[in-house]
């Protein structure tokens, strides 16, 4: 298992990793509430394939499902197994500003995750 923090406060977020096989479980939560608020489901199309097929399921009213999505379609792709990412971020009246700041960081963590997995760049991660 790894587990990975970046950030401070209430903008603190983890990353905590379980390979199974040559799949992996990833959950990223934090802010002011730890949660469950989408769980996504990426699988590889095989060998040779590009495609990665993305199950998601939202909770209503959250908004997670895209940042479930995106880091499970991006692990999946560096990692070439099957990836689920169950994703929770909640911060008490956030304001745009701060929802950026919350991604970028999201982003931070992706990185550091395919680095400790032996990967170093993945084209999902904005630069």
């Amino acid at each position: 298992m790894i587990s990975l923090e970046r950030g401070n406060g209430r903008f603190l977020l983890r990353m905590t990793i379980v390979r199974m096989g040559n799949d992996y479980c990833v959950a990223l939560h934090g802010g002011d509430r730890s949660h469950i608020g989408a769980v996504a489901l990426a699988v590889p199309g095989g060998l040779g394939s590009a495609d990665i097929r993305v199950s998601v399921l939202p909770l209503p009213g959250h908004q997670e499902r895209e940042l479930a999505v995106d880091t499970a379609r991006c692990l999946a792709g560096v990692w070439g197994g099957t990836v689920a990412v169950s994703c929770g971020i909640h911060l008490d009246d956030a304001t745009p500003e701060e929802i950026a700041y919350v991604l970028a960081v999201a982003d931070e963590l992706v990185r550091d995750a395919m680095q400790r997995c032996g990967k170093e760049a993945c084209p999902c991660v904005s630069s």
